[in-house]
């Protein structure tokens, strides 16, 4: 299992390395190419002071107020997170703007967790259920941006929900929709 599991990220790191990617339509259709399309920001966004990006989940930015363990969305859910170039900041407004998709690009995401103190004797004895635990990721897409107005905006990406490899699912269309709400949109 341990080998398949490398395997199966192993593929999705060399589709990561390719020019561009389409974008799931729906469960169970095909695939979209977005590269040229643009996202359309509705509404400002302050990205906190020494951070590189601000997540958006169901219409919503969660992530620029204090929220549960500091993680600022709910990963069990589709979310998209708006990403600038920068830490070196007090805040960073990106303002409404249309910015053209230059680049669509597959991205796996790896969710680190601490693990508990293990003991050898339970492992010898059996009581520790085995195995060096299992590897939790997001699958998802990075859409490059650009703008004249707004240089410093880099990308947003979008990813489906926190899973192991066999269950990976990147986000559809419909749900990078419902996690941009009306904060931005997709045109293509």
């Amino acid at each position: 299992m341990r080998t398949l599991a490398i395997l199966f990220v192993s593929a999705l790191i060399l589709a990561a390395c390719s020019t561009s990617s389409a974008v799931r339509e729906a469960a169970g259709h095909g695939f979209l190419q977005l590269q040229g399309a643009s996202l359309v920001l509705n509404r400002a966004l302050t990205v906190p002071a020494g951070k590189a990006r601000l997540f958006i989940q169901s219409g919503q930015a969660p992530g620029s107020r204090v929220s549960l363990l500091g993680g600022g969305f709910n990963q069990y859910q589709p979310h998209c997170s708006l990403e600038v170039r920068s830490v070196d900041h007090n805040g960073f407004e990106v303002r409404p703007d249309t910015f053209e998709i230059t680049r669509v690009q597959a991205s796996l995401q790896q969710v680190v967790s601490r693990e508990p103190i293990r003991v050898a004797a339970l492992r010898l004895a059996g009581m520790e259920g085995g195995g060096d635990g299992s590897a939790m990721y997001h699958e998802g897409y990075h859409f490059w941006l650009a703008s004249d107005r707004q240089p410093e905006v880099m990308r947003v990406s979008c990813y489906g929900v926190f899973a192991e490899p066999p269950d990976l699912q990147p986000p559809t269309l419909e749900e990078i929709r419902q996690a941009l709400g009306d904060v931005a949109e997709l045109r293509y």
